[in-house]
């Protein structure tokens, strides 16, 4: 009769502290943190540590150009010439990026739509739909796998793009869309879709909660300019002086 009590001690034992891991303590209450959030979160993180290394790569190559242009001044070389090739050639990259004129090449499509599935009783409705941090994880992994353009229902994603949740829509650089959702990037096709459905990829986590989820590798892709206002009302140029 002791041996049998001491085993569910143990048992309890271990299932208490297996829901200690899975909860928070804010403002004094216990909140349950499901998988899928702390998924969320890794995968969120993951794609700030790439773009961190996307930046000191930038750096890195603009102290290479810097070093070359050095050398050819103290050679007495015509630099002039070379930096107005260079010059011209940041232009159109510049360009690109910065979402001035439309993007073409290959690349993937990703279809993404609340899902259709029954629910369980403890389940919340929220579960199956589509919220605008799925958007960002999934842009995300689009980046970290080598996404050189990406597009939301078309609306191009730019340094200063915004996406939130409103009600039953998702607002995208101000303009509001419903579901579906579809996301174009350009780049790796077989990378990209690689990173999404492959092992621990966010979307196969999307399909598994029921969710529609759906990658098709394309030889073309179009992504449209950036359309919006980008007027600065506070930001102030600061030229170097002396």
């Amino acid at each position: 009769m002791k041996m049998k009590a001491f085993l569910v001690f143990i048992l309890c034992f271990f299932v208490g502290s297996s829901s200690i891991e899975l909860t928070r303590v804010v403002n004094g209450r216990h909140l349950f943190v499901s998988p899928r959030v702390l998924e969320d979160y890794k995968v969120t993180i993951e794609g700030e540590r790439q773009d961190m290394a996307n930046l000191a790569k930038l750096i890195d190559e603009g102290k290479i150009e810097l070093q070359e242009l050095q050398a050819l001044k103290a050679a007495d070389e015509d630099v002039g010439r070379e930096v107005e090739a260079k010059l011209f050639q940041d232009l159109q990259l510049y360009s690109l990026s910065g979402g001035f004129v439309d993007a073409q090449g290959p690349g993937v499509e990703v279809l993404i739509d609340d899902g259709t599935r029954d629910l369980e009783p403890w389940e919340n409705p929220n579960d199956i739909l589509v919220h605008d941090l799925d958007l960002l994880i999934v842009i995300n992994e689009l980046k970290a796998a080598g996404a050189e353009m990406i597009s939301v229902n078309g609306q191009r994603i730019i340094d200063s793009s915004s996406i939130t949740c409103s009600g039953y829509t998702v607002r995208i650089n101000g303009r509001f869309y419903g579901k579906p959702f579809r996301i174009n990037a350009i780049g790796d096709g077989s990378r990209m879709s690689a990173a999404l459905i492959g092992p621990g990829g966010y979307g196969m986590d999307l399909k598994e909660w029921g969710l529609f989820f759906k990658v098709t590798i394309l030889d073309d892709i179009k992504i449209p300019a950036y359309t919006e206002d980008r007027t600065s009302k506070y930001v102030v140029l600061s030229l170097p002086t002396g």
